[in-house]
């Protein structure tokens, strides 16, 4: 619908007699002339959607300028390419149009112009390309640039660099003095008086102030991303714009100044945790930046080095993370990132396999036993710190920031650092708990590597490691969590994520998992975590008075809940080796003989501690997921066998057992042997309800004073309802997916009721339904155990892990073990 607005003059003249010709060829005439003299304005319906779209973006959502500042510089007849073009002459002819140029929404503009022009810059070659030379032609390709156009090129790009990054600073300081103007003085002529101000209302946030907090994001982030790359191995701080390495920039300075200077935090000072310290100052071109760190001993150091530098500082606005269930933020000031140590471990399946075609066994394993001396190497504090990265310029007056050549790079830890004072008022700073933690999985094969460690023939023992996804806190409890069979720590993607994403949850727990190679025999396993445990907490608090060394939770799933029962019992399983003989050694001397041997060996040095079970002092706490505790047949049949036949013990297992037992002839006999099993069958073809292994600790007893808790899968959904009717207060309706209807022609009514997604039930079930309970692989009389606080009844198969009623009912226990 168009509506047209014109003046006409009207015209005297003498009648005659009309002609429809002649009048309708000089109407249409008319109109046309006047057309090009008239405004027209359409208006059309659209979606809603796109309005907000248009009303909110600006030049960092898209490359565009917001309608604010679009209407602005046509109002003041300004072209905005030209703008660009001619920057300085159109900021002078902006001002002078804007007759309220002392507004808040002045401070907006300029700050979106600043930032516009810095993306223009950008992208131009001098930046963009900087010292590097096009090839001419295939013959001068690499042909080196004259002195006088090595010099020209060189000057060009400091220029550039030097005004992109001016316009950065720029845009900083306008949407720093945007954001903050209630709290800044005004000392310019005609600012409201100070009591004025803060006698106003509140005010909702409106677009513009999203799109300027917008702004002073991306500048903050450019800066901060592009000041701390590397430029080689001794981690010399340079400026970087864009794609370019500044290489004529001097190298930063310390406060220390020395050699090396690398973004890591000093010695702690007297104070909190939470107070920043000043680590270093650098000068770029007429700008001083003071860069700041949490004054924390601990927080840029890992188990390998006592200070590791930065290898590199992604900002979360750069990563896509695809896989997680959820991202877990934190709205608020400054600018999500993930700081990566130069020397934090990787594993991938290229190193495996490197690893096992290697045909030269290790020292320890040539002396005949596994090398667990060095279990502190075996401790991966986390390689991605999270940092909220947030600049503040200098000044107290809103011309002294404007005009301000000091500005401050403050990094925070999120974990401690929840909010920052600003002028005395405090706001929330920004976070993304997802980040690092998705960074480590997508670095890490972790999947296909504990797959893989189970199928492929090794020389020595793939001992167990232990990753924290967090830098230690002496304040917060811990969560071990311990996979499964052929499984790994991405396991626990699920329930990580949703651990990071409850702000209860986060704020008081800690995370280390364990991943451990399934194809060793499960008492060494134990052993081997356990010892790796024990020196984790030494490591970290060497006295036992943190509350990180107390109240500790184990969560784990299928093998690793029969590992973990082991940690939480006293009883020693030297004691029950009896049980394991064979009924026919009294008509068969070399069995006897081979019984001896090998009851002897396991009570020497070497093996007993692998059969003294003691309880972590540290753990209060345990959840058991699918747990095959008195062992499954599913062990035992035709396709599992196969595949157990090709899992492969390291060879330096084998030969810590028959190393010593140099009396007993051949290794076979030892295999066969109900006590040879103990040490010469893998994981896997232990867990079988008929293992010498399930017979040894199917009956094990957890200390009294942890408080357990079971998760049982069931995949017939018939039985859950049964049990839901039986107890129907803890029943749990499954509603992740949609009914479905009869027919196309009733779809208005439902198929089936809602299936039963978990139930939380107590003892008073009868035999005969426990009997038929199975998630396909464990039964419920293999995972059920008397004394547990509570058991749940989950809908589902095995790897219930990932089951969003498992995570909630994991989230319920650890709540309730912080009441209590």
């Amino acid at each position: 619908m168009a509506s047209v607005r014109c003046v006409t003059a009207s015209i005297a003249a003498t009648p005659i007699k009309p002609n429809v010709n002649v009048i309708a060829t000089f109407i249409a005439v008319a109109m046309a002339l006047m057309m090009t003299a008239c405004s027209t304005v359409s208006v059309n319906k659209q979606a809603s959607s796109k309005t907000i779209a248009a009303q909110r973006g600006n030049i960092v959502t898209g490359n565009t300028l917001s309608s604010d500042t679009a209407s602005t510089l046509l109002s003041a007849g300004l072209n905005e390419q030209a703008c660009l073009q001619q920057f300085d002459l159109c900021l002078d002819q902006l001002t002078d149009s804007m007759l309220n140029k002392h507004y808040r929404s002045a401070l907006a503009i300029f700050a979106e112009l600043h930032y516009a022009k810095a993306k223009q810059l950008a992208i131009t070659p001098d930046c963009r390309d900087a010292l590097a030379r096009p090839p001419i032609d295939p013959y001068y390709a690499n042909a080196s640039l004259t002195k006088t156009e090595s010099e020209s090129q060189r000057q060009n790009t400091e220029v550039c660099i030097n005004t992109y990054q001016a316009r950065l600073f720029d845009a900083i300081k306008s949407s720093y003095t945007y954001l903050f103007y209630d709290q800044l003085d005004h000392d310019f002529d005609g600012a409201e008086a100070k009591e004025a101000r803060r006698q106003k209302p509140n005010r909702i946030p409106d677009d513009l102030d999203i799109q300027t907090q917008d702004i002073y994001n991306a500048a903050s982030n450019d800066v901060i991303t592009q000041l701390y790359e590397s430029k080689d191995n001794n981690n010399k701080m340079l400026g970087k714009t864009a794609d370019i390495k500044v290489t004529y920039m001097p190298p930063v300075q310390t406060l220390e100044d020395n050699a090396q200077a690398t973004l890591a935090n000093a010695t702690a000072l007297r104070g909190k945790p939470t107070d920043q310290i000043k680590v270093m100052t650098m000068q770029m071109d007429n700008h001083q930046l003071n860069i700041h760190l949490p004054n924390e001993n601990n927080y840029l150091q890992n188990a390998q080095k006592q200070a590791s530098a930065l290898a590199d500082l992604v900002s979360t606005y750069e990563l896509r993370l695809s896989g997680l269930n959820s991202i877990s933020k934190r709205p608020g000031l400054g600018v999500s990132l993930v700081a990566s140590l130069d020397d934090r471990y990787t594993t991938t399946i290229r190193q495996l396999l490197v690893s096992s075609l290697s045909g030269k066994l290790s020292k320890a394993a040539s002396n005949g036993s596994m090398d667990d001396s060095e279990t502190s190497a075996r401790i991966y504090p986390t390689g991605h710190l999270l940092m909220t990265g947030l600049i503040i310029p200098d000044g107290e007056s809103v011309l002294d920031v404007l005009g301000s050549r000091q500005l401050d790079i403050h990094l925070y830890n999120p974990y401690r650092s929840e909010s920052v004072n600003i002028l005395g008022d405090d706001y929330q700073l920004a976070a993304n708990f997802s980040a690092g933690y998705g960074l480590w999985l997508a670095e890490n094969q972790l999947d296909g590597v504990g797959y893989l460690s189970l199928l492929t023939r090794r020389q020595e023992a793939s001992l167990p490691k232990l990753f924290m996804l967090e830098p230690y806190d002496p304040n917060k409890r811990v969560l071990v969590m311990i996979h499964g069979l052929a499984s790994s720590p991405a396991t626990w993607v699920n329930l990580t994520n949703d651990i990071f994403n409850d702000d209860k949850l986060r704020d008081n727990y800690q995370v280390w998992q364990i991943f451990y190679p399934t194809n060793l025999p499960i008492l060494e396993n134990r052993y081997q975590i356990q010892k790796l445990l024990t020196a984790t907490y030494q490591q970290t608090d060497p006295s036992g008075q943190n509350r990180a060394s107390k109240n500790s939770v184990i969560i784990s799933h299928s093998m690793g809940a029969i590992i973990t029962r082991m940690m939480l019992s006293d009883d020693n399983l030297a004691n029950k080796l009896s049980t394991l003989e064979d009924q026919d050694l009294l008509t068969n001397a070399n069995k006897r003989e081979i019984a001896k041997s090998l009851t002897q060996a396991f009570g020497g040095d070497e093996l007993s501690m692998r059969f003294k079970l003691q309880t972590l002092p540290q753990v209060d706490t345990a959840v058991f997921l699918s747990a095959p505790f008195q062992g499954t047949d599913y062990a035992d049949r035709w396709f599992t066998r196969a595949l157990r036949r090709i899992i492969y013990l390291p060879l330096s297992v084998v030969k810590t057992v028959t190393d010593n037992l140099a009396t007993i002839a051949t290794q076979g006999e030892l295999a066969n042997n109900p006590l040879g099993a103990l040490y010469l069958q893998n994981g896997a073809s232990q867990l079988s309800n008929k293992s010498s292994f399930i017979q040894l600790t199917k009956d094990i007893a957890i200390n009294k004073r942890i408080t357990f808790h079971s998760i049982i899968a069931n995949n017939d959904s018939d039985i859950t309802k049964g049990l839901a009717q039986m107890q129907p207060n803890g029943a749990k309706i499954d509603l992740s997916k949609a009914l479905t209807a009869d027919s196309e022609e009733n779809r208005d009514e439902i198929k089936d009721e809602p299936l039963v997604a978990a139930v939380t039930v107590n003892e008073d079930i009868s035999q005969a339904l426990t009997e038929r309970l199975s998630d396909g692989i464990v039964p419920y009389t293999s995972a059920h155990l008397d004394g547990a606080a509570t058991e749940t009844v989950i809908s589902g198969g095995h790897s219930i892990q990932a089951n969003p009623q498992t995570i909630l009912t994991l989230r319920r226990i650890l709540h309730r073990q912080l009441k209590q």
